[in-house]
């Protein structure tokens, strides 16, 4: 009998994230035994999509359009199943639609800007003054201003004025000089941050010394590439194509391309800061607390503890402390849990690892400890968080 198929149409090419995507699709797929088909923007045209219809013959489709305005409506899918990923909310109609929670983002990076006690904020949006862009940089403006703070933010040109990278980077690093030394900066996306950072070095501005950056997206190709490594938002992408294969999946046992009585609108929240050294303190970063750091990122998982740490390297405890703090802007117990934390999202998130054996694998020599700090983080406990974010 031949397999239902699931036809995953993108507009986004040679991205990681249509790769996280694709494979929370097909973690879907596997799961109901269905047959997972990826498709291409360039291999389709809302012309041709009958066609494709009739030759695939699909139970259900997902499209993912966030990159540009939407092309393939539902009325194009006739009765076949539909769910959408990043669509324009107007252009879905009743069929779900799965997107990132904008005001989500940016607490989580108020969050971590604010530890380091700036002068101020200031938010960067895309080069192409798009939805998405401008939608991140009004939540981060908006949570700037809850804080009782205030946020300075990028001039873009209009949508009809096309502006090329060198001109933005040229435009950006005149503004970046004018900013307060120890400025927060956000910028909406991993490529927008990597064009922030080669602005600072055109104004004399070191990262993160005299600015700290942080991004979203978490693209690690580009954050740990850049010069230097660029701290940034993970977004559970993976999960985003899961949900979307699954509601798409349901229309199709339900018999019908409706889905009555379902919130058509899901935001998704994103997971947690990946931290690097663009969020850095604004203390000298001497060569023992880079190796601190980078060992902490190695071994926190096996069990390392911060009186380790510091007694490997020959320095007392309270300048070890102190300039750790300077340095990255986060103690040294705080760096340890983060970098746990991390881990233990990713073996919810993507793996089928016993709850109980978590703590261990994560370093904690006891699953309350765990299971206390991961409460106080994401305000469940870890066996609830998987349950919510795998339905």
């Amino acid at each position: 009998m031949e397999r239902p198929k699931l036809l995953y149409l993108s507009i986004i090419e040679f991205s990681p994230s249509h790769a996280e995507k694709l494979a929370g699709i097909g973690r879907y797929c596997s799961m109901r035994g269905w047959e997972a088909v990826p498709i291409l923007r360039n291999e389709v045209s809302p012309a041709s999509l009958p066609e494709f219809l009739a030759k695939y013959r699909p139970a259900a489709c997902v499209v993912d359009g966030i990159a540009r305005c939407a092309e393939f409506p539902p009325r194009l899918f006739g009765k076949v199943p539909v769910s959408y990923i990043g669509y324009p909310h107007r252009r879905t109609g009743d069929r779900p639609n799965f997107m990132f929670d904008y005001d989500a983002i940016a607490d989580e990076a108020l969050r971590e800007l604010s530890a380091g006690k700036p002068a101020c904020y200031a938010a960067v949006g895309s080069p192409s003054p798009l939805k998405w862009s401008r939608n991140r940089v009004r939540a981060f403006r908006a949570a700037v201003a809850d804080a009782g703070a205030k946020c300075r933010v990028f001039p873009t040109l209009p949508r009809f004025e096309p502006e090329s990278n060198d001109r933005f980077v040229g435009r950006l690093a005149a503004w970046l000089a004018r900013l307060p030394r120890h400025c927060a900066v956000y910028a909406v996306s991993d490529e927008t941050a990597v064009l922030v950072a080669m602005a600072a070095r055109i104004a004399g501005r070191s990262i993160p010394r005299s600015l700290t950056l942080l991004s979203v997206d978490n693209f690690a190709n580009l954050c740990e590439k850049a010069d230097p490594p660029i701290s940034s938002i993970r977004l559970d992408f993976e999960r985003q194509g899961f949900l979307a294969a699954k509601a798409a999946a349901e229309g199709w046992r339900a018999g019908r391309g409706v889905y009555a009585g379902r919130a058509p609108l899901t935001a998704i929240k994103p997971l947690m800061v990946v931290r690097r050294k663009s969020t850095g303190g604004s203390g000298r970063h001497e060569p023992w607390i880079l190796d601190a750091v980078e060992t902490i990122r190695r071994e926190a998982c096996d069990g390392l503890s911060a009186a380790e740490l510091i007694a490997r390297h020959g320095v007392s405890k309270r300048l070890f402390t102190l300039r750790f703090r300077e340095a990255t802007g986060h103690s040294v117990l705080d760096e340890i849990i983060h970098v746990r934390l991390e881990k233990a999202l990713t073996l919810l998130s993507q793996t089928d690892t016993a709850v109980g054996a978590i703590p261990g694998l994560c370093g904690f020599n006891c699953d309350r400890t765990l299971d206390a700090i991961f409460r106080k983080r994401f305000g469940v406990s870890m066996s609830a968080w998987r349950r919510q974010n795998s339905r």
